[in-house]
């Protein structure tokens, strides 16, 4: 008997051949006839014919953007695109900040939305959208709106988006059992349908073996957003131009303490110490936890072990629907000595046939909604088998800002948000909310923090940027 998997490897894999070869003719959809030549901006040698794309992600996604580069090589002899590839994103930037610093920064290059604030503030990148409009590319209803705003600033788009993934609820039907724990009175719960915050609980309260745990929630901004967003709350007092978290305001902390209601009880997730001796990752692999949050990326994760079970739910709900999303998108450089090829490859990336290549893979949710449609993405048979739920997800995605200091106050709340999880008493609530937003102030609006009056700093979670 054929083994299915290995069919299904083998259709995924063509899928991404047939991709890369439809690339190699440029940047037009199937339904688009190829444009006649056009002395507008077109590919143009650089000073030695070649651009420099630095990328970054697991050796599938890196291997693909290699694959398009070379197709492309293939089909523009007069300029060569040359990939250095990071295995993450962290390594990746700091490596095409200190090529900038020399020089010698790449013409194009990977970056996460939350790195978006602190490349226009350097002055980083070339706006993309009167290029790209220049190349017929069209960002009507073509790619993800979330992804377009993601990566607008100064009233331009400054970075293309290419992966669009929201968080979303992970969980082991072995463990999660959801036709028995619909809150009274309510259908049974699908993919579809979603869940309450309450269903949720009860869902992870269903593993009673010794060892066994329900649910894992990473105590991070990035985590509790969605939740604080779901209960009608914010997590800033303004989006565009952030000066204090409000955590502490009232929805915001209502919908906080219906999230841990959950994950504060040691029935039902692990502690640190466990966490510390094996990763929530390593025990959702080993059916020793039910459910965890993740990204698309997660699913090729998962995918490596042909004997995990597991499936896909959306976030729960307090009052109404919300998530986040990881975003990536491809940038050009300020400093590119050939901003037309680089604008022309940049293009060329947005296509279908690109974006299919690398929904292949199974890491990457493509930014182009046309690919959202294809087997590439859906890949129907493999796990999850409710793919569909990252799509239906994306128009509930909401964004946290992307200031230049924002990665520096997610760092300085590490211990402050643990606490919140795992520490056996956190009454009052409200203080120590309260002292996490006071303390978000020196990085959000540093002059209005420097004309307060100082305080005790036993009072405050989190150092400020200068300690």
């Amino acid at each position: 008997m054929v083994d299915a998997s290995s069919v299904r490897r083998s259709v995924a894999g063509v899928v991404a051949l047939v991709a890369v070869a439809a690339f190699a003719g440029g940047c037009t959809s199937e339904e688009q006839e190829p444009p006649e030549a056009d002395p507008s901006p077109s590919a143009s040698a650089s000073d030695d014919g070649v651009l420099d794309f630095t990328v970054y992600g697991p050796e599938a996604v890196t291997d693909a953007y290699r694959g398009l580069a070379e197709q492309w090589n293939a089909d523009h002899p007069d300029t060569r695109v040359e990939v250095t590839a990071y295995p993450d994103r962290q390594r990746a930037s700091a490596a095409v900040a200190n090529a900038r610093e020399a020089g010698t920064a790449p013409d194009l290059f990977l970056a996460d939305r939350q790195d978006l604030g602190t490349l226009v503030e350097d002055e980083a990148v070339r706006r993309v959208d009167d290029l790209l409009a220049a190349r017929e590319v069209d960002f009507g209803d073509g790619f993800s709106r979330v992804g377009l705003a993601a990566f607008s600033d100064q009233a331009a788009l400054q970075c293309m988006p290419v992966d669009v993934s929201p968080l979303v609820v992970y969980y082991n039907p072995q463990l999660i059992e959801l036709d028995q724990i619909a809150d009274e009175g309510r259908a049974e719960i699908t993919a579809e349908r979603g869940w309450t915050i309450g269903e949720f609980g009860r869902a992870a309260a269903q593993p009673r073996r010794p060892g066994v745990r329900g649910l894992h929630v990473e105590p991070t901004l990035e985590q509790i957003a969605p939740f604080v967003w779901s209960g009608g709350g914010e997590v800033v007092d303004d989006q565009v131009d952030p000066t204090t978290l409000t955590l502490s305001d009232d929805a915001s902390r209502d919908a906080l303490e219906r999230l841990l209601e959950v994950v504060r009880d040691p029935g039902l997730t692990f502690g640190q110490d466990a966490l510390e001796r094996r990763s929530a990752l390593a025990r959702f692999k080993a059916g020793q936890l039910g459910m965890m949050l993740g990204y698309r990326d997660l699913t090729a994760e998962l995918r490596r072990d042909p004997s995990l079970t597991f499936d896909v739910m959306p976030l729960p709900v307090v009052n109404s629907g919300a998530t986040i999303a990881s975003i990536t998108g491809a940038c050009i450089s300020a400093d590119s000595t050939d901003e037309a090829g680089a604008a022309d490859f940049l293009a060329a990336l947005t296509s279908q046939s690109a974006q299919d290549a690398l929904a292949a893979t199974g890491y990457v949710m493509p930014a182009n909604t046309a690919s959202l449609d294809d087997e590439a993405f859906l890949q129907a048979g493999q796990r999850p088998l409710n793919s569909q739920v990252f799509l239906r997800e994306v128009r509930d995605v909401q964004l946290l800002p992307a200031t230049a200091s924002w990665s520096e106050l997610e760092s300085s709340l590490t211990g402050a948000l643990d606490d919140l999880f795992y520490l056996p008493v956190i009454d009052p609530l409200e203080e120590r909310l309260s002292a996490i937003d006071d303390a978000s102030v020196p990085f959000l609006d540093p002059e209005a923090a420097s004309e307060s009056p100082s305080t005790d700093s036993s009072s405050s979670p989190a150092p400020s940027p200068s300690d």
